[in-house]
């Protein structure tokens, strides 16, 4: 049972890295404009908190009344919706912040396509605990890379036209194919 959490929590937080290969939020990644990033730290507790959230209303409330292929039609908009609920509820209400501009277009994304995965993958709330808790981790891991590719960048001699962006890019597509070998492996070796 613990093994199979286990390998469910380091199967989900390899796989959801799949999203950045789908060039979900490139954007904020990859050139965030001043005042417009906040931490990673808490971007991953929203994720984990709103992919949780989500899990509960899809399986308990929407399941229920709405069956099928149907389900799938809300999973972004809520997931959107969700988010920016609780986006908003922290930055604004908790820690008097203004909220980033261009935040939404990350995470939005990857909470719908980590939803999209716990609908598939729990069985249980343990199970969907477990996965939120490992997507937010797999989040987390990915910005702290990039966050220091970026800061070294900087600080190292690197070509004036691979600094930035191009060079953020181009560690997200190895970071992607990085992470989805690894996630493919142990893929085959649970089943």
């Amino acid at each position: 049972m613990i093994a199979g959490l286990a390998a469910l929590a380091v199967f989900s937080s390899l796989s959801l890295n799949l999203a950045l290969q789908c060039a979900l939020g490139m954007r904020l990644i990859a050139a965030p404009a001043e005042g417009e990033d906040y931490p990673p730290l808490l971007q991953a507790l929203l994720l984990f908190s709103s992919v949780l959230l989500l899990w509960i209303i899809f399986t308990y409330v929407l399941s229920p009344i709405i069956s099928g292929a149907l389900i799938y039609i809300f999973i972004f908009p809520l997931s959107a919706l969700v988010f920016s609920c609780l986006e908003f509820f922290v930055l604004r209400v908790l820690l008097k912040k203004p909220i980033p501009a261009q935040s939404l277009v990350f995470c939005d994304a990857l909470a719908g396509a980590a939803l999209f995965v716990s609908l598939n993958l729990a069985r249980g709330f343990i199970d969907a605990l477990v996965l939120s808790a490992a997507f937010a981790a797999g989040v987390l891991l990915a910005r702290l890379i990039l966050c220091e590719v970026r800061r070294r960048s900087t600080l190292e001699k690197v070509p004036h036209y691979l600094r930035g962006s191009p060079l953020i890019l181009i560690s997200m597509g190895l970071l992607s194919l990085i992470f989805s070998s690894a996630a493919a492996v142990l893929y085959r070796v649970i089943n």
